[in-house]
C-alpha cells in the first residue's frame, strides 16, 4: 500500500509541475494582420455605403461592407490589393485597385470614397 501512495504522490507532483510550467508560458502572438476597408460617400455627412463588394487579392477573399460601410479581413502578412467597384454618379463606378502591405499583429485601414451615392 505504501508503494501505491508514493506512486499517486509522484503523479500528483508531476502533474502540478506540468501545470505550473504551462501557466508561465507567454501567449503566442498572432501571425496574421487585419485589413479594414470602409466605404463612405463624399457627401457632407460622410454616409457609410453598405453592400459594396470588396475583394482582397491575391487570395480572392470577398466580403460586402456591412451597414456601417465596413468590411474586415484577417490575412497573413504580405502585399495585397484592395479591389472594389464603388458607385459614382456620372462615370458610373470608380474602380479601386489599392496596394497595401499587411504586417503581423497590425491593422491596415483603407478608405474608399463613393460620389453622390447612387444605391
Amino acid at each position: 500500500m505504501n508503494l501505491f501512495m508514493k506512486l499517486i504522490y509522484s503523479v500528483f507532483l508531476l502533474s502540478l509541475l506540468f501545470f505550473l510550467a504551462s501557466c508561465n508560458k507567454k501567449p503566442t502572438e498572432s501571425k496574421t494582420g487585419i485589413i479594414t476597408v470602409s466605404v463612405i460617400d463624399n457627401d457632407p455627412e460622410e454616409t457609410p455605403v453598405p453592400d459594396v463588394e470588396i475583394t482582397i487579392t491575391p487570395g480572392d477573399i470577398t466580403k460586402k461592407t456591412n451597414a456601417n460601410g465596413i468590411a474586415s479581413f484577417e490575412v497573413d502578412p504580405g502585399d495585397y490589393y484592395v479591389d472594389a467597384d464603388v458607385c459614382c454618379v456620372g462615370p458610373g463606378y470608380i474602380n479601386y485597385h489599392e496596394p497595401i502591405t499587411v504586417v503581423a499583429n497590425e491593422t491596415v485601414e483603407v478608405e474608399l470614397l463613393a460620389c453622390l451615392r447612387c444605391l
